[in-house]
């Protein structure tokens, strides 16, 4: 396998050394300018490759709902559409210039208390004129290489464990065609096998050993995993590290 660092990066690149500063999501947000978002991306992804980074952990895109939630600087804005048009123009400048970019948490991540236990309970047309329009219209503007999971639950399910979110609406209504990954530590509440079936691609950040493999075997035995659902995760990964690296995977 070629070479495929990953790094947070909202507003820099996130590798525990002295980088250049973005302001934050919200600032360039407030300019309402597609083309200075465009520019963030654009500068993220130079320094990225500078120092060897192949995808950025951003752009983060929930909704500002409450005042208390301490991520607020990565997100964007309240308003759905300005929350999506903005970070899918950030998406782009990093991808135009040759850095994969996830856009992230899918979906109604808005509160930071109890964070891998939180549940997110509303009504449908909330979720899909607010929560999952932001990321509806990001995708609008470019289709990102890959999306995280978030570590919430919403109306009873973990998103990590949402077959429904990931294939019928991300895949199947929203044309995203990159892979998915979870947050980092999430199967401390959402179910390892539970979280490949629904398409997750990547169990975030896994382990040297077999913790995290031997369930997934062990899913596929039993029948809870359905084995081309495990085969197109894998591709839909070894796609995006191909196209990034140049390294030919023979994946089509």
């Amino acid at each position: 396998m070629p070479y495929f660092a990953v790094a947070d990066g909202n507003n820099g690149v996130n590798i525990n050394k002295l980088n250049i500063g973005m302001p934050c999501s919200n600032i360039v947000c407030a300019t309402f300018n597609t083309n200075l978002a465009y520019e963030v991306g654009r500068v993220i992804a130079e320094e990225a490759k500078e120092n060897n980074i192949q995808m950025i952990l951003a752009p983060a895109m929930n909704i500002h709902r409450n005042p208390l939630n301490g991520r607020h600087p990565e997100y964007f804005s309240e308003d759905p559409y300005l929350a999506g048009i903005m970070p899918g123009h950030q998406s782009k400048g990093l991808e135009d210039n040759g850095v994969s970019s996830c856009t992230k948490h899918a979906v109604a991540n808005n509160c930071e208390s109890a964070r891998k236990r939180n549940h997110s309970i509303m009504t449908e047309r909330a979720l899909r004129e607010i929560y999952l329009k932001v990321f509806e219209v990001a995708i609008s503007v470019h289709k990102p290489d890959s999306m995280m999971t978030a570590y919430n639950a919403v109306n009873g399910v973990y998103t990590a464990e949402d077959e429904e979110m990931i294939q019928g609406v991300f895949r199947s209504e929203f044309g995203f065609d990159g892979f998915v990954m979870t947050d980092w530590n999430s199967y401390h509440t959402a179910d390892v096998v539970s979280a490949i079936q629904a398409g997750n691609c990547w169990i975030t950040p896994g382990s040297t050993d077999n913790t995290y493999v031997t369930p997934i075997i062990n899913g596929v035995k039993e029948g809870k995993i359905d084995i081309e659902r495990l085969r197109s995760n894998v591709r839909y990964m070894l796609r995006i590290v191909q196209k990034r690296t140049g390294k030919d995977l023979g994946i089509l």
